[in-house]
């Protein structure tokens, strides 16, 4: 009996091991599979407009350098939007995020020609961003200035909602879908997708991802184990 509670117990110490080194090594596998560390370094790329030769730091663009918090504060906050919005509409988060640089310079204060507003400048004249308080509301955009995120949230909602419709419309198509995002119609400016499809290209790569196919995108995260640092760069927000 006594050899038998010995060998039980022995049992229940191993299983318990096995159990503890099976969770040690799932849960740096769980790290990878989110894609916002790598969307966030990839935008803060895009936005430097100057590396010191010498110690390698970036300095981003003037507009992200004065965010609430600092450059890379914000952007990893636009980071969790694209994500999260990828998410909920089934739209490339990669792709959300070329839309945003092409758009706007990832300026959540910058002004279209005709008004648009918002990282991914959204037309004030139509009638589905009437409930879009960044796009319609004067005051809360100033507010907005004191946020870190600068209330980019529903703005990055709506445009993925707005493409995930077009998609639909377009037949499935996102190249035509694009050009529905950009004109009101499918495929109405083929310039447009090309750029946006570009600049996707251009962000994976930034940080060590291959340029997939739309729909891999998140699968494409998962399964890199590239290094997501550009040799001689240092991130870092200029405070």
């Amino acid at each position: 009996m006594a050899c038998s509670t010995r060998i039980r117990l022995m049992v229940c110490c191993s299983l318990a091991l096995v159990v503890l080194g099976v969770s040690a090594f799932t849960q740096p596998a769980r790290a990878e599979l989110d894609p916002v560390p790598l969307l966030q370094q990839a935008l803060r790329f895009r936005v430097t407009i100057h590396v010191n030769p010498r110690t390698g730091f970036m300095l981003p663009a003037y507009h992200c350098r004065r965010a609430k918090g600092g450059c890379d504060a914000r952007l990893l906050e636009f980071a969790h939007y694209l994500k999260d919005a990828g998410e909920r509409f089934e739209i490339d988060p990669w792709l959300l995020a070329a839309m945003a640089f092409r758009e706007s310079g990832l300026n959540p204060f910058a002004v279209g020609t005709v008004g648009e507003r918002g990282i991914l400048q959204l037309h004030p004249k139509n009638r589905t961003v009437k409930g879009i308080r960044f796009v319609r509301d004067e005051w809360y955009r100033t507010r907005c200035k004191n946020r870190i995120g600068a209330c980019q949230k529903e703005v990055v909602d709506h445009a993925a909602r707005m493409l995930a419709s077009s998609l639909r419309k377009c037949g499935g198509n996102m190249e035509e879908a694009l050009g529905m995002y950009n004109t009101g119609r499918c495929g109405g400016s083929r310039r447009y997708a090309e750029r946006v499809m570009t600049e996707r290209g251009a962000l994976m790569r930034a940080v060590g991802l291959e340029d997939g196919d739309l729909h891999e995108g998140t699968q494409l995260v998962r399964a890199s184990t590239l290094s997501t640092h550009a040799p001689g760069a240092t991130l870092g927000a200029l405070e």
